[in-house]
């Protein structure tokens, strides 16, 4: 049986093969024509009567397994890889799929394991070498991820996938010029890729150019108007622009696309705040971390918006959750001198200040406003 050119966009590397015998390669060829039709359904019960017809076909356990795969139902498309492995343990292309399985399924380590192993296998498989990478950024492993797309590149330098994803891991650590290059790049290959488009908008953003960001959210939104990343983004450049109608327009869309999004309530509730519309802003932060409890930014958030209602234990306890999530938030520790010098407790006000101060070395502007209300405070116990 042959590898046919077929190839699955959610699990690149697994393609469907054909079948040696006419009657299973019937049942294939009305699969693949189901497959290509948008009915899985279909194409799962055609690819199982292909395993029923030559149960000892590897290739038939794997077309099966992209079926199963692509149904979502993921324990059963390990189920028949790991059967193809007991006819071909040593082919890279296996491993690399049951690591895309694994990876489904959200078993990293797994995964990692699969991945590594295709690559020993192929040394020059770049495709493993991404997924890996993407692994591993996704992980937060972001100097691992890194040397992985380097290898792609190494090897393959116009690889444009691994240019989209060292783009978006550029952005996660902070090196927006970077990741613009690499979306430029990777874009050129791939001008339609939503991942790419959202990645360059969101580097933009994070360079302050609001405008450069607007235009590209807007092009995915032509695409698919109910992205809910892309409105998502809208609404925060609209918000960092001050045209708050337009922002709220944007997020409540974003959320009517996904109701779980979690940072578009979370931007909800800092355009509210900043508005001053602190019970409507309270109620977008609560929404954020009920969704998503370890959102560092929506429980400092709320707590600031809690101190601005004068609900100061509640606020107290909010600014405590987000230094859980964020032990070095520098804001969340000034917040808590705030609160705690609004309660009276001197001491304990001090001492967030005082941590704030370290926590915000290079922060000139911020270190003085910590600076100006501990004196504040000395003044305070002075009188």
């Amino acid at each position: 049986m042959k590898r046919i050119a077929t190839v699955m966009v959610a699990m690149c590397a697994l393609g469907f093969l054909s079948s040696c015998q006419d009657t299973a390669l019937n049942y294939y060829n009305k699969g693949i024509d189901s497959f290509e039709a948008g009915d899985t359904a279909l194409a799962l019960e055609y690819f199982k009567k292909s395993v029923d017809e030559r149960d000892s076909d590897p290739d038939a356990h794997s077309n099966l397994a992209v079926a199963y795969y692509h149904a979502g139902e993921y324990e059963k498309a390990l189920q028949e890889l790991r059967i193809v492995e007991e006819y071909t343990p040593s082919d890279p292309h296996l491993h690399f799929n049951i690591a895309e399985v694994y990876r489904a399924m959200g078993h990293y380590q797994s995964a990692k394991t699969e991945y590594d192993y295709a690559i020993r296998l192929s040394p020059e498989f770049v495709e493993a070498y991404d997924a890996l990478g993407k692994l591993l950024m996704d992980g937060g492993h972001y100097a691992s991820a890194e040397s992985n797309f380097h290898e792609v590149l190494a090897i393959q330098p116009a690889y444009s996938q691994t240019h989209l994803n060292m783009g978006w891991l550029y952005v996660y650590v902070g090196k927006y010029n970077e990741s613009t290059h690499y979306f430029y790049r990777g874009l050129k290959v791939q001008p339609n890729s939503i991942y790419g488009r959202i990645g360059l908008a969101t580097s933009m953003a994070r360079r302050e150019d609001y405008q450069g960001a607007l235009g590209e959210y807007r092009k995915v939104l032509g695409r698919d108007k109910n992205n809910s990343e892309a409105l998502f983004g809208v609404g925060w450049c609209m918000n960092e622009l001050g045209r708050y109608n337009e922002a709220e327009y944007s997020l409540n869309k974003a959320i009517e696309a996904d109701p779980e999004y979690a940072l578009a309530y979370e931007s909800l509730g800092d355009l509210y705040f900043r508005q001053q519309k602190y019970a409507e802003s309270i109620g977008s932060y609560r929404m954020a971390v009920v969704l998503q409890e370890d959102l560092a930014d929506a429980h400092l958030g709320l707590g600031q918006a809690l101190e601005a209602v004068g609900h100061l234990t509640e606020a107290e306890e909010s600014l405590q959750k987000a230094l859980y999530h964020d032990p070095d938030n520098a804001v969340a520790l000034y917040r808590l001198g705030q609160v705690h010098a609004l309660m009276n407790n001197k001491a304990r006000a001090q001492s967030y200040y005082e941590m704030a101060i370290e926590k915000s070395v290079g922060d000139v502007e911020f270190q003085s406003t910590i600076r100006s209300a501990m004196q504040s405070l000395s003044e305070e116990e002075a009188e």
